[in-house]
């Protein structure tokens, strides 16, 4: 969901891990009050389980409970099982109001 801190809802499937992707024009490409990944973000591929993915979120931490710093939908939907590699691509925005 888009509201509570980076643990609120996060997923859970075996070999998960948060991506960390440093905030500088080489990693992110900014368009008037919009921002996208200059490339495309691969989590870990799932090794167990299952999860769908409906929201990402941004925030400062590698692990714990910090506060969301922006979330939002993931359309469509990922539908993690073994083997699949989640992947938010240069298409995912974020757009300030």
């Amino acid at each position: 969901g888009e509201t509570g801190n980076q643990t609120t809802n996060e997923t859970s499937y075996t070999s998960y891990a948060r991506v960390a992707v440093t905030r500088n024009s080489s990693n992110w490409t900014v368009t008037a009050n919009s921002v996208s990944p200059a490339a495309n973000i691969d989590f870990p591929a799932c090794t167990g389980g299952t999860a769908t993915i409906t929201h990402f979120a941004v925030g400062t931490a590698s692990s714990s409970t910090v506060k969301l710093l922006y979330s939002g939908t993931v359309s469509p939907n990922i539908s993690v099982s073994s083997g699949v590699t989640p992947r938010l691509t240069t298409s995912t925005a974020i757009t300030e109001d």
